[in-house]
């Protein structure tokens, strides 16, 4: 099974390294393929003026954009940073083998929204793991007040957890609120940041399991 990781940032090694990262290594261990897809930050490839890099970091594939994005940015360049990352994605995404998974990290909410695009062009189920609750994490935050832009995410959002076969809510809080929102309970897992990596591996290869079916 070749399985996309479609996340616009990811811990890396040294900062507490991504559960993702760690699962992505234990499939290939285990025969599987796995393509990452992300922005440069943390990485150690110096993309220059180039949009688009290859390399293998940790074991794994990494597809790496060149896409500008810290956490002090103002909401305006938060925004770009989120629409250039998910074109970015569909325009590889779309260039290169067409997978057999597609699993996608919210936040940001676009991340999601190039998955379930290429999820629906190529016909393969995709996984959404909800790590914090848009668009209402950003309100409550105060960075979000556009009344037009959190019409537009609260609309995607429906339309992510519509049409993801299996959604993953990293705490109960999140798990609940998921299945408010119209998602069948059963396609609704919960894991803990707490979970150690074998538990996590149980959990998601249960869900790729149910899939092949």
């Amino acid at each position: 099974m070749h399985i996309y990781i479609i996340a616009q940032y990811l811990n890396v090694p040294g900062n507490g390294e991504d559960r993702l990262i760690k699962l992505g290594r234990e499939w290939i261990f285990q025969g599987h393929q796995v393509t990452i897809f992300t922005i440069n930050s943390g990485s150690d490839l110096d993309l220059g003026e180039k949009k688009v890099g290859l390399l293998e970091q940790n074991g794994i594939p990494q597809v790496t954009f060149n896409t500008p994005y810290n956490p002090e940015m103002g909401s305006r360049g938060k925004l770009i940073s989120y629409l250039q990352f998910a074109r970015m994605v569909v325009r590889q995404g779309r260039s290169l083998p067409s997978p057999d998974l597609i699993i996608a990290v919210s936040p940001p909410l676009t991340a999601a929204w190039a998955a379930l695009k290429l999820s629906r062009e190529t016909g393969v189920p995709l996984v959404t793991e909800v790590r914090e609750l848009w668009p209402d994490a950003p309100q409550e935050r105060g960075s979000l007040r556009n009344k037009l832009l959190i019409k537009a995410a609260k609309h995607l959002e429906e339309k992510v957890y519509e049409h993801s076969q299996r959604i993953v809510a990293c705490g109960e809080e999140i798990a609940n609120a998921v299945k408010e929102r119209w998602v069948e309970r059963a396609k609704v897992a919960v894991i803990n940041n707490s979970c150690e990596t074998r538990q996590l591996l149980d959990i998601y290869n249960s869900i790729l399991g149910s899939l092949k079916r």
